[in-house]
């Protein structure tokens, strides 16, 4: 894991020979789970040369010949270059420029692995029959894996693809299907043949072959859409096909222009590492991201389908149509996708509120891992495709989509549009970069946007504003605002970094607008606020929309308790404040009395929003306060808390209430028995109770019933939990047991747990990750979790592979709440000496979050220790 292991110096492939189009077919075997393949890819030689090199992994290439345009055909001679994952065809003559064509046969395995074609495992309706299907998953450089290609973003081709499969069995492709033929050398079997693609690129290619219902309809522009479920499930897609019905039109008219193919599929894939990918015309999505149960999913499943559809279906225009050059910008397709799916969804379910739950959600969570010093800047330049999957992270998605959101703020959203429309139109089935969007939205907006927009996206971290303010005669407050970055641990910035803040600035006599607008280019100015009375509150960054913690005066700060407690800020503002309180207590800006404070101007508080954000913080919180001696004061200060809450909220939904409400009720249930709240735990008993009696509980407050149920519960709940796991038909109602499972504070279950959910075939290997979450969520449970981790990491890596994604969940879930340096340091010795990369940034974060962690109680213990005796 040292920065001496990394892997030779990557080089991209050189575009002296490019590939232009694909004739691909696949007839894979699930019951030995190996493929067949052929592929013939028309390409151009622009430099004369005898080899030909294009990318294959873990696949036997047998046969290789070429075929120039005056018909001359070379055989090849094959080498594989297993470490670099590059196949290496010369020829005994040197090809000539032009066109040739370049004809492929060979043999790989339909692994388990969750990337390349990979077998899915389902049950039959009844249950009693285990069956198996295959799917792709290419993003970001594993098209390799399924066939020989030019897998790097910018050697985008047309795709001809042909599947030859058993009769029973569906087959399914980016395009609408062209022919459907009974195979010549077996009557069982058939030949799909599928309408060429667009031009694209590799990692977009998909096809999958199994059992499957559908629901269809079209879109108002005659798209045809389907949504693939589960055999004897097919209700379980109307929610999804009615948001995309909606979505892609509205897309299409945002962007003013047309979805460019005839279909917009989207298929449930039972074994799915992702959330899901954005495949041209075949969208493919985990189960819980797609499916919805009318009767029993929650309206918070609802509201992830709602989104994770809106992401994906954004892709099509924003990364498959216009595509980054290399990986270096996927932050560009990702933070786009990340912003506007909140847009789409707020246009068609305002009941949502949604734009307030992305300051919670995703302004908020990415504030978090930028404050580390082992951050990284939203562009980072990427060389081997092993480190693309440690990009795939906060930065790029969460603090992407803030910038974009801030800059459509800072240059409105008519100049945003045209800027995009442009922008789309002029890289129509190209490849672009970064600055080539900022130079369309310049031109759009008249506004400096590349020279704004760098600061955010070339250097890692974000501004700390610190505000002074001097009252003067006449109604007048100055403010002197200094900007620093902000440091999750408190120390000093060393590289004394600077950006372009465009900042706005409130007041208390008028609540809903903006009374200064600046652009902060330098370290300090200063700001003139008239018609400001001694006694009036003041607060900048409007909604929340720009990248910046505040800092105010003791004074500054006790002013904004009534506009909190009354409400008159927007929820935005309302939970970003304790939020960057709470951020300056880590970094010893402040001490954490200060923000135990404050949380009680939110007593009263009733937005959904407002108290997951703080809720949170009080998680965080907690992690910590669980290592001192006065832990129950602190949940009896919780309890004071959420009681107000909890009272107007109850058990029971009302009728017709609103959606935020039936999502705040589960949270606050579990926040009340977790603090020890005995009538909350035995109600909680009495509804598993009743519901194992066939007395179902409402989907919405059912994980809080679980999570209590299994922390106070005893080895009989265990087993019933268990036993409903194995019963459930549902992968949502599965995940929800699966996560209560580990919160109990049981040693011996918790390793129990453990065994479950990674020995054997409990679980699936997308879902495991949750289960490890759930055991992670107790002092005692990180420690039991940590040790399993040290013992198995060989295996988990081996089963998993090294490259997978799910390895950075195992460890960032369960490792950065603790507070103890040994701890910190026996993890890093750990992961130095097993030498997974793919967790090496997540380990330094961890790492680094340790440290602050026990900096804090250091530092805050006996002050909160005192508070909290005495409150």
């Amino acid at each position: 894991m040292t920065e001496q292991n990394t892997v030779k110096l990557f080089k991209r492939l050189p575009q002296t020979i490019v590939p232009i189009h694909y004739e691909l077919t696949i007839q894979p075997f699930l019951d030995t789970f190996k493929f067949n393949g052929d592929v013939t890819i028309h390409l151009q030689v622009k430099e004369s040369t005898d080899t030909v090199i294009l990318y294959a992994a873990e696949l036997q290439v047998h046969h290789a010949k070429i075929v120039s345009i005056s018909k001359d055909e070379l055989k090849g001679t094959i080498e594989l270059d297993e470490e670099n994952e590059r196949l290496k065809i010369s020829f005994d003559k040197k090809l000539e420029n032009g066109d040739h064509q370049l004809s492929l046969k060979f043999t790989g395995e339909i692994s388990d692995r969750m990337v390349g074609f990979y077998r899915n495992k389902y049950a039959t309706p009844d249950g009693k029959e285990v069956r198996y299907g295959a799917s792709t998953q290419f993003e970001p450089a594993d098209c390799r894996r399924a066939f020989p290609c030019w897998d790097e973003p910018n050697f985008k081709a047309t795709f001809d693809i042909t599947l030859i499969t058993p009769k029973n069995l569906q087959a399914i492709s980016n395009m609408p299907i062209k022919s459907e033929n009974e195979f010549a050398d077996n009557k069982d079997w058939k030949v799909t043949t599928f309408d060429r693609t667009p031009i694209m690129s590799t990692y977009l290619v998909a096809y999958v072959v199994g059992e499957y219902d559908y629901v269809e309809t079209k879109d108002t522009n005659g798209v045809s859409m389907r949504v693939y479920t589960p055999v004897g499930k097919k209700e379980h897609g109307n929610f999804a096909l009615d948001i995309a019905s909606k979505v892609l039109p509205f897309y299409a008219e945002y962007f003013n222009i047309k979805y460019p193919i005839a279909k917009a599929d989207q298929i449930a894939i039972a074994d799915f590492a992702m959330g899901a990918m954005e495949n041209w015309g075949l969208v493919t999505y985990r189960e819980t991201a797609l499916l919805i149960d009318p009767k029993l999913s929650s309206i918070g499943s609802r509201q992830r389908v709602a989104i994770v559809v809106a992401h994906e279906l954004a892709h099509q225009w924003f990364g498959n149509l216009v595509t980054m050059d290399w990986w270096t910008d996927l932050w560009l397709n990702e933070g786009f996708a990340s912003w506007i799916e909140y847009l789409a969804v707020d246009k068609c379910y305002p009941e949502f509120d949604i734009w307030t739950q992305f300051v919670a959600d995703t302004f908020a969570r990415f504030l978090i891992p930028d404050a580390l010093k082992s951050s990284h800047p939203i562009e980072v330049p990427i060389g081997c495709p092993a480190e693309i999957d440690e990009i795939f992270d906060d930065i790029s998605y969460a603090k992407g989509s803030s910038v974009i959101r801030m800059l459509h703020d800072y240059i409105g959203d008519d100049a945003f549009r045209k800027g995009l429309h442009n922008y789309l139109k002029e890289y129509s089935y190209k490849n672009t970069i970064t600055v080539n969007l900022w130079s369309h939205l310049a031109k759009a907006s008249n506004k400096p946007v590349e020279e704004v927009m760098s600061s955010w996206t070339l250097q890692m971290g974000y501004p700390l504003l610190t505000v002074t303010e001097e009252q003067q005669s006449n109604k007048t407050r100055v403010l002197k605002l200094t900007q620093q970055r902000f440091i999750a641990d408190g120390s000093v910035d060393d590289e004394n970094l600077q950006w372009k803040i465009p900042i706005t600035i409130f007041t208390k006599s008028n609540p809903n607008a903006i009374v200064k607008q600046i652009l902060m280019d330098k370290p300090e100015v200063t700001v003139a606020l008239e018609n400001v009375s001694e006694d009036d509150w003041i607060k900048l960054n409007y909604n929340s929309i720009g990248l910046y913690r505040v800092k105010y005066e003791s004074k500054t700060l006790a002013r904004l308790n009534e506009p909190i407690a009354n409400k008159t800020l927007s929820p935005q503002d309302r939970l970003i404040i304790q939020n960057d309180v709470a951020a300056l207590c880590n970094a010893g800006h402040q001490s954490f009395v200060d923000y135990l404070k404050l949380l009680l101007s939110y007593k009263d508080e009733d937005n959904f929003t407002v108290w997951k954000s703080i809720a949170s913080t009080i998680g965080d919180l907690s992690s910590l306060l669980e290592y001192t001696n006065y832990f129950d004061q602190f949940k009896k200060y919780r309890l004071n808390l959420f009681s107000s809450i909890q009272d107007k909220l109850g058990w029971n939904a009302k009728e017709n209430e609103n959606p935020l409400v039936s999502m705040l009720r589960p949270m606050i249930l579990g926040l009340m028995g977790k603090s020890g709240d005995q009538a909350v735990i035995d109600e909680a008993k009495k509804c598993f109770k009743k519901h194992l009696a066939g007395e179902l509980i409402d989907p919405n407050i059912r994980g809080a019933v679980y999570g209590l149920v299994s922390r106070y519960g005893d080895e009989t709940t265990q087993e019933e939990l268990r036993n409903l796991y194995q019963a459930a038909d549902m992968t949502e109602e599965k995940v929800r047991l699966l996560r209560s499972m580990g919160q109990t504070v049981n040693p011996d279950t918790i390793e129990k747990v453990l065994r479950f959910v990674f020995e054997g075939d409990n679980v699936r290997m997308q879902d495991s990750y949750m289960g490890l979450a759930g055991c992670s969520s107790s002092r005692v449970g990180r420690e039991i979790v940590w040790k399993y981790l040290q013992n198995n990491w060989k295996k988990l890596a081996e089963r998993y592979g090294e490259k997978s994604g799910l390895l950075i969940s195992f460890v960032e879930y369960p490792l950065s709440e603790f507070v103890d340096e040994k701890i910190a340091s026996e993890i890093k010795a750990f992961f130095d000496s097993v030498n997974t990369p793919i967790v090496t940034r997540a380990i330094k974060q961890i790492v680094e979050t340790i440290h602050m962690r026990a900096k804090v109680l250091e530092r805050d213990s006996s002050a909160i220790e005192e508070y909290l005796t005495q409150a």
